[in-house]
């Protein structure tokens, strides 16, 4: 009998690998977060809220990583010229974003620049020791790092991560049960649109200005919308 192997024969009977890379790690914490939110059918609303804060602050300290890596692998690491060795520390949200500004060039408003060191400050706190805040706060918190999460990947790194929602009724379902997160885009995809000479108008389905003035689909929720031009 022979015991050789053919590679094809080989590569099939090696096990199965488990591998994510920085992005689809974040894309991986951020589809856990959006699903707790949209989908009430795990654990308590308390929960679900904690549990995605945390997710959520995984994400965007993955999606900071990746635009680093894009810089320069080794600026990933505390210390690049441990690069790349995995015993050694990776870059925190503060080392990040300072790189991320210094070096490469990207610009944070001042708003998420705080929002996301608070957030990690959260994150910490739920993760090692105890967490209390209101479910308002806990919304709001939430809302602002997935328009984070969402705004910096399409911006910094040319990709859609809402429309990895879009494909069933998910980013439907989070609109209607996060309204934080509502306003906090809304807001975000307004000033994005004036900014490119657009003067929005209302959405007739989620009530944000996020329509272009031309009409079409809203860039929140979808929405397909005809605008009157008189």
């Amino acid at each position: 009998m022979n015991s050789t192997l053919t590679s094809q024969e080989a590569l099939v009977s090696q096990p199965p690998q488990i591998q994510f890379d920085l992005l689809a790690n974040a894309r991986d914490s951020l589809r856990q977060a959006v699903e707790l939110l949209a989908w009430k059918d795990i654990g308590s609303d308390h929960a679900r809220l904690k549990h995605s804060i945390t997710n959520a602050a995984h994400s965007i300290e993955l999606l900071l990583k990746e635009r680093l890596y894009r810089i320069n692998p080794a600026f990933v690491w505390e210390n690049v010229d441990k690069y790349p060795n995995l015993e050694a520390n990776t870059v925190n949200v503060n080392t990040a974003i300072s790189r991320l500004k210094n070096i490469g060039a990207v610009m944070f408003s001042e708003k998420d620049e705080n929002n996301i060191r608070s957030l990690r400050k959260t994150r910490n706190a739920i993760e090692h020791y105890e967490w209390r805040t209101t479910e308002k706060e806990a919304k709001i918190i939430v809302g602002n790092a997935l328009s984070f999460a969402f705004s910096f990947a399409a911006e910094q790194l040319g990709i859609d991560l809402a429309a990895d929602f879009k494909q069933d009724d998910t980013w439907r379902s989070l609109i209607e049960e996060l309204y934080d997160f509502v306003r906090i885009h809304g807001a975000r995809l307004e000033a994005k649109l004036r900014e490119n000479g657009e003067y929005p108008s209302y959405c007739d389905a989620c009530g944000e200005l996020t329509v272009p003035m031309r009409g079409g689909s809203c860039e929140l929720c979808g929405h397909w919308q005809i605008v009157d031009d008189a």
